[in-house]
């Protein structure tokens, strides 16, 4: 019974991964190129606060429910999704000098509202920019 158990629970953590990687994926393909390479040279790192409030809103539910899942949210983990979904984008903070402390930063800064979001609940390991 325990198998089973930790089937589903395998499959749920795959199926929140895959939800969060399609919406990172479609929000990033939604940015202009120049918009990318002003926010990496500026080191504008605050993306939920350009967030619409509709997305604000889904960022806080999904939080809210599977926060402790946000470990995976790792610099190598988005580039490998930027690589396969968003290409050409992932070449421009590939390419770019301060492209990936910038993107460090970024996750950063995500991972950081989802543990002020949770209450504390989620304990955080480091987010590296080695990919």
């Amino acid at each position: 019974m325990d198998r089973v158990k930790e089937f589903l629970q395998s499959l749920a953590k795959t199926a929140i991964v895959e939800t969060v990687r399609g919406y990172i994926s479609q929000r990033i393909n939604s940015l202009q190129p120049d918009d990318i390479i002003q926010a990496i040279e500026k080191d504008d790192t605050d993306l939920i606060g350009k967030l619409t409030e509709k997305d604000k809103k889904i960022f806080y539910m999904v939080t809210r429910k599977f926060g402790k899942y946000i470990d995976f949210l790792t610099v190598e983990n988005v580039m490998r999704w930027m690589i396969e979904d968003a290409p050409f984008h992932a070449g421009i903070i590939y390419g770019h000098p301060k492209g990936l402390e910038w993107l460090r930063k970024v996750i950063e800064n995500i991972r950081a509202e989802a543990v002020k979001i949770s209450g504390g609940s989620i304990e955080l390991v480091p987010v590296s920019s080695e990919s």
